[in-house]
């Protein structure tokens, strides 16, 4: 996997005289076709924190975490009606643009660096997750794996840019398909899947309807709905819209987003299925029970290791599906942050830059990235489980994010100082609640689990056949993960405001941005509308895109886009100091689907 993806980078570093424009760098000249932007974007999102992470909740925790689907589903219809035909017919490079062309430079930067926060953060807990499953199988220090993976990861996204991560996306994605379905087959084969389904509903790992109005459960059905509905991933994520501006039309990018909408729905369902498969097989003898794992997130490894371990190469091939899950997201933060970094820092106040030295600095803006994921990964060991740990750094840093995009879209009459006030607000609010609730950690209890059935001989079975890897991953953890334990308390001992479940965060966050922005109008006065460009606002998209002629026309095969547009549309982003090649009509051509593939 290691060599392969650093062989890709270098075949698009060299490939046509290399990456050395800035717009074949980060946006590989908008050329790529559906199959590669469809898997880059399901690998993007499919961390080790969803191939370790969802398995694990479902086999401790039970299945309410994939209420998310629907939600996630319904985001994905706004998206594609007016955020997919702004962020492309605009020409962005940078998801952040629509904050400047809507409220102001203030606003964009705010939203910039709440996604860089988030960013360091994310990394720190895609590298420490995907190391924990190296260091299992291969026996070499944390340390070593953790370093190796950042340098890797960095080395072919400095080398083969945007085309190189799409490409190394696609080969990591399949390799995680093949590893969820290896794992459930495997138990299948054993088990029998009508037993697998008749144990795990026995252990209530197939209950979905766990819904209560206890704000502080955080496995309860409406805080995943909830935090899902205020996340906000393709809105204002921008390596999810990286990905999407890349492609050579419209026609590919929406075709891209809804295959990605049912290779999401379908891997999210191999997950669920991978977890209640590992909770049958272990049914009555517990590895965390009996002492082989000491953190929830590492029973999928050590599944692998432990049934596979009789096929020689096997576990190690496995394990690199967990291993590429990292390296897919990594290589897609690192080539998002060089360009909302460039684009945004670096472009407006280096006049006369020359385009190749930018490019050099694109890259060393990678190389910092991942210098910054590396220290982060050594100290989220610290902090908790993957997946609590990320939706609490999600409603942290990118709630207040999406507040902005919502508000501009949807309250036209909010201007820039009142949706300012609200962020910053919602901010204070979203960090008091997150750091509070990491220092307190208040445990989520398990469902039951039990190890009465295990014998000796199991015992001295699993010893013998994992003595390095398992003595190997216990020491490291045993030491790593110690602080997570020891700091876990009771609920009575914590603070009543901080025993609200992590989930809920993106929520608090939206609704206090949402509610002191209007406060904050009612001070400051209405924005004035009468200038606004009405391509950014939600329920003008589509008139003030395509006439009714020209939709008549679209329907033909013809551009979809009026020529005046686009003049008005250079002029305006010459005015507020963009620096991106003119867009004609004819660099939008709206293709056929079978043609773009």
């Amino acid at each position: 996997m290691l060599l392969a993806s650093i062989a890709i980078g270098v075949y698009y570093g060299l490939k046509g005289g290399g990456q050395r424009t800035s717009s074949a760098y980060i946006l590989a000249d908008r050329s790529m076709t559906l199959v590669p932007i469809t898997l880059s974007l399901l690998a993007s999102f499919f961390s080790g924190i969803s191939l370790q992470g969802y398995p694990a909740d479902v086999y401790y925790h039970g299945p309410t975490v994939f209420w998310m689907l629907i939600p996630f589903a319904l985001g994905i219809v706004l998206n594609l009606i007016f955020y997919l035909p702004m962020y492309y017919r605009l020409g962005m490079a940078s998801a952040y643009e629509y904050l400047e062309l809507r409220f102001s430079k203030t606003a964009k930067n705010c939203g910039m660096m709440s996604f860089l926060c988030f960013t360091v953060l994310y990394s720190g807990v895609v590298t420490y997750t995907a190391c924990v499953a190296a260091t299992a199988v291969t026996g070499i220090n944390l340390i070593a794996a953790v370093v190796g993976l950042c340098v890797i990861c960095g080395v072919y996204t400095v080398i083969g840019g945007i085309k190189a991560v799409l490409w190394t996306d696609s080969l990591q994605m399949i390799l995680m398909v093949l590893t969820a379905v290896a794992v459930i087959i495997k138990c299948s084969m054993e088990l029998g899947f009508q037993s697998i389904w008749q144990v795990a509903s026995e252990g209530s790992r197939t209950n979905f309807l766990h819904f209560n109005s206890d704000f502080t459960d955080f496995y309860n059905g409406w805080s995943f709905i909830c935090q899902t509905t205020f996340m906000g991933v393709f809105i204002t994520n921008q390596y999810m819209v990286q990905r999407l501006v890349v492609c050579k039309s419209e026609t590919v990018a929406r075709a891209s987003v809804i295959c990605y909408v049912v290779g999401f729905m379908t891997f999210e369902i191999l997950l669920f299925f991978m977890g209640i498969s590992i909770y049958a097989y272990y049914e009555g003898c517990d590895p965390t029970t009996i002492g082989y794992t000491t953190k929830n997130d590492q029973i999928v490894p050590y599944f692998i290791i432990d049934v596979f371990s009789d096929l020689p190469g096997v576990p190690g091939l496995l394990l690199t599906g967990l291993f590429g899950a990292a390296l897919s997201t990594l290589s897609s933060v690192f080539n998002a942050t060089a360009t909302l970094v460039g684009e945004h820092f670096v472009k407006p106040y280096w006049k006369g830059l020359q385009d190749n030295s930018y490019t050099v600095i694109l890259k060393l803006i990678v190389v910092f990235a991942s210098a910054a994921a590396l220290g982060m990964a050594f100290i989220i060991p610290n902090i908790g489980d993957a997946v609590p740990v990320i939706l609490t750094f999600t409603g942290c840093t990118m709630a207040g994010s999406l507040s902005m995009y919502l508000i501009g879209a949807f309250l036209p009459f909010c201007g820039s100082k009142s949706v300012v006030t609200g962020y910053m607000v919602g901010l204070v609010v979203a960090v008091t609640m997150s750091v509070g609730c990491i220092v307190y950690q208040v445990p989520h209890d398990n469902l039951p689990l039990s190890a009465d059935w295990c014998l000796n001989e199991t015992y001295t079975s699993i010893n013998e056949t994992m003595a390095t890897p398992t003595s190997l991953t216990t020491q490291l953890l045993s030491v790593t993960l110690s602080n997570v334990t020891d700091s876990e308390i009771g609920r009575s001992e914590v603070p009543v405001i901080f025993t609200l479940a992590t989930n809920w965060l993106g929520v608090l966050t939206t609704l206090t941005t949402v509610v002191v922005t209007l406060l904050a109008t009612l001070v400051t006065g209405k924005n004035d509308t009468s200038n606004m460009d009405p391509r950014l606002v939600f329920w003008k998209i589509k008139t003030s895109f395509v006439s009714s002629d020209e939709q008549k026309i679209c329907k033909k095969g013809y551009s979809s886009v009026p020529d005046n547009d686009y003049k008005e549309l250079n002029n305006s982003k010459k005015k507020i100091g963009f620096k991106y090649e003119p867009i004609s009509p004819e660099s939008n051509p709206v293709v056929e689907l079978v043609t773009s593939i």
